[in-house]
């Protein structure tokens, strides 16, 4: 009789501790397959007693159901909300936006930041596999799932665009012209006549001279300085200097987006061969000559 009256009360205790508010703020609970859920929740205090936590821990063929993960646990919100939650597998959703223009080393580094996300970033991403995307995550997905969708995403990309490409350029040299586009302008509605600048100047094999080629290589694949260019600069040895050495650098500078792809492989029919950022730095003022060129730079250094 003692047993029953034992079992009773468990339950019993159990039935009230379920409906128990949570009595800190909004916060999250952290799961890792197999941890001692109970453990957790007494850790977390967000309940005085938790016996419905610590059934579940010792109901096995129940806690396999739970994924590792984060739980949003609201204040006020009975116990029963956040197992039944936890049972359901409503884990928190995480977003993280990867800008157009990005290098695979920035990237790289903002993943492997992230600590709700598990394991190593793979080594040796080439250059502009990565597309420039919102992507969505969970904690405990891994670091190599998430390079993994940014690739994949880049590959649907590059089949949907590159199809359309009626250039002399190979695939891979599009994408390669398309990162420099991206580096030069922000100004999306000038890219298709850069996107000229830089085809005529291939067709007279004129060399590109192209600022943020020097930069890739200078800022070691970050894509920025701290610092402005100097002429010296200019001069700096590397395959990816577009001032030594003529046509398009070895790879990509950095993951292009969509309209700088199509830029690259629709560029507006011009015969301009140079540009120079305007006063504002809003766009650029293209010429034809480099004497139309040089007025222009005093322009705007003026």
């Amino acid at each position: 009789m003692a047993k029953l009256w034992f079992v009773v009360a468990f339950f019993a205790a159990v039935s009230f501790a379920c409906l128990e508010p949570s009595r800190l703020d909004d916060h999250s609970l952290f799961y890792v397959s197999g941890d001692d859920i109970h453990g957790i929740v007494k850790r977390d205090v967000s309940f005085t007693v938790a016996p419905a936590f610590f059934l579940l821990e010792k109901l096995p063929f129940l806690k396999r159901k739970i994924q590792t993960g984060e739980y949003e646990v609201k204040k006020g919100e009975p116990a029963i909300a956040v197992i039944l939650k936890m049972l359901d597998g409503k884990r928190v959703r995480h977003k993280l936006t990867i800008p157009e223009g990005y290098t695979v080393k920035m990237i790289s580094d903002i993943i492997d930041r992230n600590e709700l996300l598990f394991g190593e970033v793979p080594a040796e991403i080439p250059e502009a596999s990565l597309a420039p995307n919102t992507y969505f995550y969970y904690f405990g997905d891994t670091k190599a799932s998430l390079v993994a969708q940014m690739r994949e995403q880049m590959q649907l990309v590059r089949q949907k665009l590159l199809v359309k490409n009626s250039t002399s350029l190979s695939a891979d040299e599009v994408i390669t012209l398309a990162s420099i586009i991206e580096k030069e302008s922000g100004n999306k509605g000038e890219r298709r006549t850069i996107s000229s600048v830089f085809h005529n100047r291939l067709a007279i094999k004129m060399r590109l001279q192209s600022d943020p080629t020097v930069v890739y290589t200078l800022s070691n694949g970050l894509g920025k300085l701290k610092r402005a260019l100097t002429r010296r600069d200019l001069q700096f040895p590397s395959p990816y200097n577009t001032y030594r050495n003529a046509g398009l650098p070895p790879n990509p500078i950095c993951c292009p987006g969509e309209d700088a792809i199509l830029a690259a492989m629709t560029p507006e029919k011009t015969d301009y061969l140079y540009f120079v950022a305007n006063k504002e730095h809003t766009g650029h003022i293209f010429s034809r000559d480099y004497k139309a060129h040089l007025a222009a730079v005093r322009s705007v250094k003026r």
